[in-house]
């Protein structure tokens, strides 16, 4: 194992407030299913399982949650649930032998390709390097079973990569993925579909038939797109969808 990086995949569950009904019952039932069934795999199917993954959820919702994961199997070792405090306290265990932190971004209803936590390890960034950003992946709706490829300037996949002294020493600074083009960055996996960015029955964010108008003129392939280096102007692509039935399964076996 490389002493170089350690790669902490970071999911927030419902620590934060963008959900009003975020610490129901029936949202972390949901929540925590689609996550068995989707970003879990996705993990589970990693062709190097050097990581560690933290889910991290509110305090408040503590007991629903430890009940809503009786019903399931055990997680492996590298996978937990955690409170954002164990999560600080645990991260600080994990780098202590390290070089780097790698905080990689994941949402739990999302998935990666089956070799990214792979390529990530055997990618080597420039020494001033902050933030890896993929921007090709696909939009895949699970209740219509629709898939497409689809490109996005800022997305909430990548890393940030934090020296382990300055974080022990609590000088690092606090950037996410949404920071990516504040900082210096790399743009990886370019012209690869890397990401899954998961539609379900529940999504606040968007839905199949409204990225079915993102289009640039001229444009016919997300992935033959450039990388877009300009963080003050948007640009997003959605296309082709993919409509053989064994070319979607073809594609969905390598992230789930």
């Amino acid at each position: 194992m490389s002493k170089e990086k350690k790669l902490v995949v970071e999911m927030l569950f419902n620590n934060w407030g963008a959900t009003a009904d975020r610490l129901t019952k029936g949202w972390i039932e949901y929540r925590i299913d689609l996550f068995m069934k989707y970003a879990l795999q996705s993990l589970l199917l990693q062709s190097s399982q050097d990581f560690t993954c933290y889910l991290l959820y509110d305090p408040n919702s503590e007991k629903l949650i430890q009940e809503t994961l009786k019903k399931y199997p055990p997680l492996p070792s590298n996978i937990r649930f955690v409170t954002p405090k164990d999560y600080q306290a645990h991260v600080i265990q994990d780098i202590r032998e390290f070089r780097y932190l790698y905080r990689v971004y994941l949402s739990s209803d999302d998935m990666y390709h089956k070799d990214f936590i792979k390529k990530l390890h055997d990618y080597t960034p420039r020494k001033d390097t902050v933030a890896l950003i993929p921007q090709y992946g696909y939009i895949y709706d699970s209740v219509q079973h629709r898939l497409g490829k689809f490109f996005f300037w800022l997305p909430s996949y990548g890393a940030t990569l934090i020296r382990v002294d300055e974080y022990l020493r609590g000088q690092a600074a606090r950037t996410s993925w949404r920071d990516a083009f504040k900082v210096p960055r790399e743009f990886i996996n370019i012209k690869e579909p890397i990401w899954i960015n998961h539609i379900h029955g529940q999504n606040t964010g968007t839905t199949f038939d409204n990225v079915l108008t993102w289009k640039i003129a001229n444009v016919h392939d997300a992935c033959s797109l450039d990388p877009w280096d300009n963080g003050k102007q948007p640009r997003a692509f959605f296309g082709p969808e993919i409509t053989e039935p064994n070319e979607i399964e073809r594609i969905l076996k390598n992230f789930f």
